[in-house]
């Protein structure tokens, strides 16, 4: 009889164990929600920029078309991403208004890219890409150290 309580205990024991563990894996991913939210618009750019800077590897009718399968996913996340930033109102209004600028400087200029015609307008709008890309990650990178929570179970 008392080997079947140390059983039940045991059982009992290793399932509150298993479900805090699971409910702090589940809060831990909440709070990634934002951050990766984030750093979903940047995605779509660094591969432009990526793509800009290996040019030569590719013919220009698939670089074409890689570019505006590009242009449908910035597009697609430009309408849809961000709403990861409104889980807490003090992290929307900590991030969203850079989130908002990038956003909208990514859309124009990205634009640009695809509208210019000559190389030099193509370099320009790659510059222009570049330096607000760059901002982004930096600004990133600052999220990063506020939304991101150490897993303890991998320290």
């Amino acid at each position: 009889m008392k080997k079947w309580k140390f059983v039940i205990i045991g059982v009992i024991g290793i399932s509150i164990v298993v479900f805090m563990y699971k409910q702090h894996q589940t809060i831990l991913e909440y709070r990634q929600i934002p951050y990766y939210s984030l750093e979903l618009l940047a995605s779509p750019i660094g591969k432009v920029i990526e793509l800009h800077e290996n040019d030569d590897n590719y013919e220009d009718d698939e670089r074409k078309e890689m570019l505006e399968d590009l242009n449908v996913m910035f597009s697609t996340i430009f309408n849809r991403a961000g709403v990861g930033l409104t889980t807490e109102q003090k992290i929307y209004d900590k991030y969203y208004d850079e989130y908002n600028d990038a956003r909208a400087d990514f859309a124009v200029i990205l634009e640009k890219y695809m509208a210019a015609e000559t190389p030099e307008q193509h370099e320009q709008a790659y510059k222009a890409l570049k330096e607000v890309y760059d901002e982004y990650q930096l600004f990133l990178e600052q999220a990063a150290e506020d939304l991101m929570l150490p897993d303890p179970t991998l320290q």
